[in-house]
């Protein structure tokens, strides 16, 4: 992804003017300060962050786990009575007192050991990170597109407004030449009237350039934070490359594989795959490892220790949960070939538009070859008269 960007980038940085002006931003910087504050971008990016962490999440359901626990407590008893009757004697009222204390603690180790879920829960989670590299090699690739839009939408509302800054100077001439001559009896009133008409479509066509600089630049911001108006031109003459290979074919073939889009849907489809495979485990038997190491101390009838240390293997065999795992499972199917139809239809998609990028490009060639060759023309045609 990094070399295409960097191909992308290169491309346009050919046709720039050959002398720069200090402070004027070219392609490269504007691209890197949008990489800083594009929040589009920023946040594919910490999207990406965020999905590393799932395979350490899930690799940790399969290591052991480790809990320790402690108790201390007191304990009062107060049993009071009547003696029974003794030699004639009545009985006489008898309280009982006793305190205790003890304390204690538990340490316990579980490891498990046949957990199908788990172990799938693991692959499914480096799909997950391939599936984030490719949104986030993509969002590059947007944002770098998004940029050269906006850049060069900025830099052709501003060739507008010098055009029609310069035709409302010249229809401003016109304007006044056309009223002297008036004034003289050398022209009729409805010269003056067309030419006052020319002037006020090119002052109106002056405002909308205006606003139309207003309005890329606010695209420009959007992408970058900070408003752009100072940028590096093209060059009079641009490399023009038609793509290689030139074959319509074998571009939309690449694409159905190597778009990153598609890409992007393949891992989804990968990853769908897996949560059939977790949900199905449901039916699965569990396998763990428990270690436990208890002690306890009491003073209830003299001091006394207790320690026990216990090992064991715990088996569990899902036998009926109500009908959970299956329509969990039936659930997870049907994700499936949303996924796949999805996919389908992105690689159609991709299909589509790199047919007709292809041949936008080739068009946009020829078309701009035609009016090089009609601006000869007339070059040719004004010194002839």
């Amino acid at each position: 992804m990094d070399f295409k960007l960097i191909l992308f980038c290169s491309i346009i940085i050919c046709s720039y003017l050959p002398y720069r002006a200090v402070s004027a931003a070219d392609l490269v910087d504007v691209y890197q300060q949008a990489m800083t504050n594009d929040p589009a971008f920023r946040q594919v990016a910490a999207n990406k962050r965020a999905v590393l962490e799932d395979r350490p999440q899930a690799m940790a359901t399969y290591l052991p786990s480790v809990g320790l626990s402690a108790d201390i407590a007191g304990t009062s008893t107060t049993r009071s009575g009547t003696s029974r009757f003794v030699f004639g004697n009545e009985g006489l009222d008898e309280t009982d007192r006793t305190n205790s204390d003890s304390r204690g603690y538990s340490l316990n180790l579980t490891q498990p050991i046949l957990r199908v879920d788990r172990f799938f829960r693991i692959k499914q989670a480096d799909k997950t990170i391939k599936q984030a590299d490719s949104e986030l090699a993509a969002a590059e690739l947007d944002l770098a597109i998004r940029v050269s839009t906006a850049y060069f939408n900025v830099l052709s509302a501003i060739d507008s407004l010098n055009f029609a800054e310069a035709e409302l100077r010249s229809l401003s001439r016109q304007l006044e030449q056309a009223k002297q001559r008036f004034e003289v009896g050398l022209t009729a009133v409805t010269d003056v009237q067309e030419a006052q008409a020319g002037f006020d479509r090119a002052f109106a066509e002056k405002i909308r350039a205006e606003n139309e600089i207003d309005n890329a630049g606010e695209v420009l911001r959007e992408i970058t934070g900070s408003y752009i108006y100072d940028l590096d031109g093209l060059t009079d003459s641009m490399p023009l490359v038609s793509p290689d290979p030139d074959d319509i074919d074998a571009w939309s073939d690449m694409a159905l594989t190597e778009n990153l889009e598609v890409i992007t849907a393949i891992h989804a489809v990968d990853i769908a795959r897996d949560e059939i495979k977790i949900q199905r485990s449901g039916h699965y038997p569990t396998v763990d490892f428990n270690a436990r190491r208890s002690y306890n101390e009491s003073d209830t009838s003299g001091n006394s220790e207790t320690t026990n240390n216990q090992i064991s293997l715990q088996l569990n065999v899902p036998i009926y949960s109500g009908g959970a795992v299956s329509s969990r499972v039936r659930a997870s199917q049907e994700r499936l070939d949303q996924q796949l139809e999805r996919l389908e239809q992105i690689r159609r998609q991709a299909h589509r538009q790199t047919r007709q990028s292809y041949l936008g490009v080739m068009s946009g060639i020829s078309q701009i070859k035609a009016l090089e060759q009609a601006v000869i023309s007339s070059e040719v045609a004004l010194e002839a008269t």
